[in-house]
């Protein structure tokens, strides 16, 4: 556990090498005017002593991590508009959801993967609140449905060396996450796994179950909550076709029964020799300490590209794979459990999250700044919102911040190339923003 500590500002990981630059064609006139009015009215706001309207309530809300300028986007998520987007100098590909994001739900914590570990914000503020260090750059954290435990996966990624010498053991953790709680923010709970790449993990709806796929063991690893500690680890099979299965991502569905896993299907590292193709399984975890896998749904089944990861509706009738290669999103029809459309996004997208009333789900796409909405009972892009910068991750909630002007200026400067603050940033391995 000596890898956990709160930290500085100064002790937090930068934007390194391989960050991308997304200004790197330009400033396009619609952003400049667009963030000089912005500037001008904060600078009015700011004289005049107002906040926005509405900070400070309770109401459904989507935040949008732009990773590109590290800014936040508040959507209003009844109305599906924009509210502001404010400067918070750090980011997030995939912030903790599915649980505490209820429109039912009073959990303010938003919990954000950062190179390095996680960081927790408050949602009313958008301050930070404790931070843990990992040892890792990837981190990919989830919420237990009661709020009391955060679990984070910890230093897997597609771009594994497949034969590291004298490699570090990577880690699952479990973190108190009750904000209520004196021991709020520590490590209550490590599991060192080996040199297996845990990628992901996801959470049961009972909050008794962690399932953790490790890319370079090729397992599925199912970790107990409570006693912390694994009580399986499933072999995932064999590929699809040429190398590996690799099983990077997964979602739990919110009845339990079912586990949806993202699988590589080629060769780790950096540069393999045989290329990813992807392909999508369909796990029953009704039992959970004996997961067997349904279906796996390959490019021959329809599948356009490899999925990054997913999100299952509610009722468990469909899934929602991002498919950021197709610059779509893919619906898999979970009682045939086949591809049954593909939606496009109109650009790159890795992540989504569902609005607190689960009827929507809201899909950053990086490279078109903006937000697609997805009807869940139509099944079809409805709207769309900008956003700032190269949007990457987003998680819903039922607070309203209370944004200052400093933010507001500070964003408009962000979004215009100005590199203001320390800009840290979340895990990005050659400019790709999830495990991978």
């Amino acid at each position: 556990m000596d890898r956990q500590k709160r930290r500085s500002t100064a002790d937090r990981p930068k934007a390194g090498s391989t960050r991308m630059d997304p200004f790197e064609r330009g400033i396009d006139r619609r952003r400049v005017l667009q963030s000089s009015a912005v500037a001008s009215g904060a600078a009015l706001t700011g004289c005049l002593g107002s906040d926005a309207d509405g900070a400070g309530e309770r109401a459904p809300t989507v935040y949008v991590f732009n990773n590109g300028d590290r800014t936040l986007s508040i959507v209003d998520a009844e109305a599906d508009e924009l509210i502001e987007t404010v400067f918070i100098d750090t980011t997030a590909s995939f912030p903790a959801n599915q649980y505490g994001t209820g429109a039912n739900s009073e959990y303010d914590v938003l919990w954000l993967n950062v190179s390095g570990g996680v960081r927790a914000f408050d949602q009313r503020t958008l301050e930070e609140v404790t931070a843990v260090e990992t040892g890792f750059g990837p981190n990919y954290p989830n919420l237990s449905p009661d709020g009391q435990h955060l679990v984070v996966a910890a230093g897997g990624t597609t771009t594994l060396d497949p034969d590291a010498d004298d490699p570090d053991d990577h880690v699952i953790v479990r973190v108190d996450a009750d904000p209520e709680s004196d021991a709020f923010g520590d490590v209550t709970g490590e599991i060192e796994t080996g040199y297996t790449g845990p990628c992901d993990v996801t959470v049961d709806s009972n909050g008794e179950y962690a399932y953790v796929p490790e890319i370079a063991d090729e397992t599925l690893r199912v970790v107990s909550v409570d006693p912390f500690e694994t009580v399986a680890e499933i072999d995932v099979g064999e590929p699809a076709g040429d190398g590996r299965v690799l099983p990077f991502m997964a979602t739990a569905s919110f009845d339990g029964d079912l586990l949806l896993v993202e699988n590589g299907e080629g060769e780790l590292g950096s540069d393999p020799d045989v290329p990813r193709a992807g392909s999508e399984s369909i796990w029953d975890v009704s039992d959970p300490e004996t997961p067997t896998e349904l279906e796996r749904i390959t490019r021959d089944d329809g599948l356009p590209a490899m999925p990054i990861t997913s999100e299952i509706d509610p009722d468990a009738e469909a899934a929602y794979l991002f498919t950021p290669g197709a610059e779509a999103v893919t619906v898999i029809d979970l009682e045939d459990r086949s591809v049954d459309r593909v939606l496009d996004v109109g650009g790159t997208a890795i992540s989504g999250a569902w609005g607190p009333n689960r009827e929507k789900l809201y899909v950053p796409v990086q490279t078109a700044n903006r937000v697609a909405v997805i009807d869940r009972a139509r099944r079809e892009v409805v709207t769309t919102i900008d956003t700032g910068e190269s949007p990457t991750g987003a998680v819903g909630g039922t607070v309203r911040p209370e944004t200052d002007t400093a933010q507001r200026i500070r964003s408009s400067l962000a979004s215009l190339g100005v590199d203001v603050g320390d800009q840290e940033a979340t895990f990005c391995p050659e400019g790709n923003c999830y495990c991978g």
